[in-house]
């Protein structure tokens, strides 16, 4: 409970000095949301003319974006740390946290605020509520949704940062893999097949992401309800089992 609440006491800090400079948080803020209002309008201009791809209306595309902003978003702004963990571990900031008998990884995700994320949280939410064909009663299973998307997204990040503690060149490396995970969640699930569609589902898991959250709000099942927290608790169990074998070995180096 006691970490919990010293994690929370540092993601208030992070927030608060992400808001330090006004000018620059607004613009940041409403370029991002700009850059996702535009992705969108070509995606709205698609489905005036087409009505679904694979079988995917425009509804489905509103709620998969809509999924993946809000968990980008959520992750910038509450662990925004995990962005540039692996340059946090080679600039060797690790060494001040151990001096300190709290766990290490928590407060790297929580260092960091990063101010574009508003912008990402506020499509997620404009998409969600307005276009993704939601209703009340759809509230638990989204929420459950969100968090196993989130678990599997920060898992992942936190995965290919912790390769710093062995390779100097994780940094771009690991915010690589990031973007990639965000690029493919962009695109309806129906266009994987093959190699790609493993891919998706393990090494860059954008199916964890976002398309496995999508079935899952489109048809609630306890099937499908535990692959998402299987998932969530599989990559989360890697990444901090990769993190502490990597910390073990800089203690020791």
């Amino acid at each position: 409970m006691r970490a919990a609440w010293l994690y929370l006491v540092q993601v208030r800090a992070a927030i608060r000095l992400s808001f330090a400079d006004r000018a620059n948080f607004w613009l940041q803020v409403g370029g991002m949301t700009l850059n996702n209002g535009f992705i969108l309008l070509l995606w709205f201009l698609f489905f005036a003319g087409f009505r679904s791809v694979g079988g995917w209306q425009l509804a489905d595309v509103a709620l998969m974006i809509g999924i993946l902003a809000t968990t980008v978003g959520v992750a910038g702004v509450f662990a925004g740390g995990y962005r540039d963990m692996a340059a946090a571990i080679l600039r060797d900031e690790v060494a001040a946290l151990l001096t300190q008998p709290r766990a290490v990884l928590p407060r790297l995700l929580a260092g960091e605020s990063i101010a574009n994320a508003w912008g990402d949280v506020v499509t997620g939410i404009v998409l969600l509520v307005r276009f993704a064909a939601l209703r009340w009663s759809d509230l638990a299973v989204l929420a459950s949704a969100l968090c196993g998307s989130l678990a599997v997204f920060l898992a992942t990040g936190v995965l290919f940062a912790s390769l710093a503690f062995w390779v100097r060149g994780a940094r771009s490396f690991a915010r690589d893999v990031v973007d990639f995970i965000i690029l493919l969640s962009s695109y309806p699930g129906s266009i994987y097949s093959g190699v790609m569609k493993m891919v998706v589902y393990t090494l860059v898991p954008a199916g964890f992401v976002v398309l496995v959250p999508v079935a899952f709000l489109r048809h609630p099942s306890v099937a499908g309800g535990a692959v998402l927290a299987g998932a969530a608790v599989a990559y989360g169990g890697i990444a901090v089992a990769v993190f502490l074998a990597g910390l073990r070995r800089y203690r020791h180096g």
